[in-house]
């Protein structure tokens, strides 16, 4: 039988009980992917040298599968900046793309925390798995690259919701936005080593104590996001309301976090 609205719990015990399978499957999934896309890089000793399709490729995968397992329940942001951008395009609101946002740290820093514990402290050393821009690179230079790769990734996911409000759900988006962070690392990996995710820089940044930089991995990707949410919004997205479809990479779940 449908609820009606007396059914309906209401106030922050009944916003938790609302999204609390959202906020899990967020954790969860940063979780996965800091542990398995951080370890593409680390060296171990007796191992062929780490090269750039090592982290492209199991970064590009393990979001492919991320939003196969975890997308019909949170959308699998797995990153605060598109979250960010989800918010900018009045997919969520603040309130819980914050909570999105601490799921996400939280998740990434377990995740790190799993990959510590499974790999030998030779092969962590005291940096392994942080992003730092390359040397020569400035910290401005390296920030607008994490904003254009950043930017890049935004545009797609709002395309993707878009093309979702419009069409329906499309089965191939996890294999499409797998790719286009695979193609986004080759592209920026050299340079700043094609972070894209402020979660995903602040776990390996806490577990090793450097935060040289570290602004770079916040203000680039939370800045080109942004710009190209509001951009699309403004320039590429009729004027119509969107459709009740959270932001999501690959399902669609409830929009509004009212109860």
């Amino acid at each position: 039988m449908p609820s009606t609205d007396e059914d309906t719990p209401r106030g922050f015990s009944g916003w938790v009980r609302r999204w609390w399978r959202a906020l899990v499957s967020e954790l969860l999934a940063t979780a996965f992917l800091v542990w398995l896309g951080v370890s593409s890089v680390v060296p171990y000793k007796g191992k062929e040298a780490v090269v750039l399709s090592h982290p492209a490729f199991a970064f590009g995968f393990v979001v492919l599968g991320n939003a196969m397992a975890f997308g019909p329940t949170s959308g699998a942001h797995m990153n605060p900046a598109v979250t960010l951008a989800a918010a900018l395009q009045g997919r969520m609101s603040p309130a819980l793309a914050a909570a999105y946002t601490v799921a996400q740290v939280l998740g990434a820093c377990a995740g790190f925390g799993a990959l510590a514990a499974v790999t030998p402290a030779s092969a962590l050393g005291t940096d392994e798995g942080c992003t730092l821009p390359a040397r020569d690179v400035s910290a401005l230079a390296a920030a607008a690259v994490e904003a254009a790769l950043t930017a890049v990734l935004a545009f797609a996911c709002c395309g993707v919701w878009k093309a979702h409000d419009e069409s329906g759900p499309d089965p191939m988006v996890p294999v499409k936005l797998g790719l286009v962070v695979a193609g986004l690392v080759f592209a920026g990996g050299h340079a700043t080593g094609a972070s894209l995710n402020p979660a995903r820089s602040f776990a390996p940044a806490l577990y090793h104590g450097i935060w040289q930089y570290h602004w770079v991995y916040w203000v680039g990707p939370l800045g080109g996001a942004g710009l190209a949410a509001v951009l699309h919004r403004a320039l590429l997205s009729p004027r119509a309301a969107p459709s009740r479809a959270a932001p999501s990479c690959a399902e669609e779940v409830p929009l509004e976090d009212k109860p």
